[in-house]
């Protein structure tokens, strides 16, 4: 679709999201947005919200210095939220709307259409385990057909919307990059995180939900073997705590293992500032996209130990890091275990993946990649 024209010809891009209070896909959308302000492009984040009460998403993009358009119709309004959409996208000069998720798609594409401005959506992964979740995302496959772009973040993902009848030359594979605020100094991040200084630490982050799998993290401590005694710090909240909560109860220190403690750190806003506090960070997720917390491990020289699920095995590999078989929990306590106990060789692999990170998942690509889709879009 062509774009509307600007007197200056800048390109301005609305992205539309309707945010949890923290999560993978807020953190690309943190991400993409800060990266591209710091680079001078035209970037503001339109939140759609349901009440008046201050957003921890919100509050971060605005502490960062990023345009925030909140919009507050209540819950289900999406008549009256296209319309503050409208008015928001008009306002701004939006050249382009980028949508994050199913209920901004709905909102984000029928604003853009009444605007005449190109629309294109970001698919971060289809991960519910509910009937009612996998009809949601059902419903917005069908949805994002109409769409003149759409980004999946892994090639799983990727063959799933082609397999859908997504039309030739309107479906892009761009991984996440990496823009995070800098990871605080290691003695910094403990203290933060009530560890100590001279504690071996299994770090885990995430919303607390069967596809991230903490379940199968637990169980591998469980298994004891060669696992030293460490400590292991869960960052997050979700609808899972309370269950995962009483598994690392009755599982105690496992058999074998001398394991000090399971501590739920809860939600943590500046979660991205404290990998560094983590001597291995483990990924256990059933599902997938690119995930956003391994780049902030690399970046930090943090060694990632993960099962090679959706788009993980194109960034963590046996060079640079531990990669295990999907929910292959022996071996996901295995490849912990050497984490830990072969500090040189985690060091190796840790710099190796920093070299990668710096190599493949910079954020000048990454903008460079979505640029070139939004101008895909303008021809649709």
């Amino acid at each position: 679709m062509t774009s509307q024209s600007q007197p200056d010809g800048r390109r301005r891009v609305v992205h539309v999201v309707a945010p949890a209070p923290y999560g993978g896909l807020e953190t690309v959308v943190r991400a993409l947005a800060n990266a591209s302000r710091e680079r001078g492009r035209d970037v503001a984040v339109a939140i759609l919200l349901q009440d008046g009460a201050p957003h921890p998403f919100a509050e971060r993009l605005k502490a960062d210095g990023v345009a925030v358009r909140e919009i507050r119709c209540g819950r289900r309004r999406y008549l009256a939220e296209i319309r503050e959409l409208e008015l928001v996208l008009r306002e701004t000069g939006a050249t382009v709307v980028h949508a994050h998720n199913y209920h901004a798609d709905v909102v984000g594409w029928a604003a853009a259409r009444r605007c005449g401005v190109p629309v294109v959506s970001t698919v971060h992964g289809f991960s519910s385990s509910d009937w009612k979740g996998k009809a949601y995302e059902w419903l917005d496959i069908q949805f994002l057909k109409r769409f003149d772009a759409v980004i999946c973040v892994s090639e799983q993902t990727e063959a799933i919307m082609r397999r859908a009848g997504c039309r030739e030359g309107r479906v892009f594979l761009v991984r996440n990059g990496h823009w995070a605020p800098p990871a605080l100094p290691r003695a910094d991040a403990r203290r933060r995180l009530g560890l100590d200084d001279g504690a071996l630490v299994v770090g885990w982050v995430g919303r607390l939900s069967v596809e991230k799998g903490a379940d199968l993290l637990l169980d591998a401590l469980a298994r004891g073997g060669t696992m030293p005694a460490c400590e292991v710090v869960l960052v997050g909240d979700g609808p899972e705590r309370a269950a995962l909560e009483a598994r690392a109860r009755a599982s105690g220190t496992g058999r074998g293992a001398a394991l000090a403690r399971v501590r739920f750190a809860g939600r943590r806003d500046d979660a991205p500032t404290l990998v560094s506090a983590f001597d291995v960070l483990a990924l256990s997720s059933r599902r997938e996209g690119t995930p956003m917390v391994v780049l902030e491990a690399m970046a930090a020289g943090v060694p990632v130990v993960a099962f090679g699920v959706g788009g993980v095995p194109q960034v963590v590999d046996e060079t640079t890091g531990w990669l295990v078989p999907p929910e292959d929990v022996a071996g996901f306590a295995a490849g912990l275990a050497e984490a830990l106990t072969r500090p040189r060789d985690a060091a190796r692999r840790a710099e190796a993946a920093t070299r990668r990170l710096a190599e493949r998942f910079g954020a000048d690509e990454w903008l460079e990649r979505t640029d070139a889709v939004y101008a895909a879009a303008e021809r649709a």
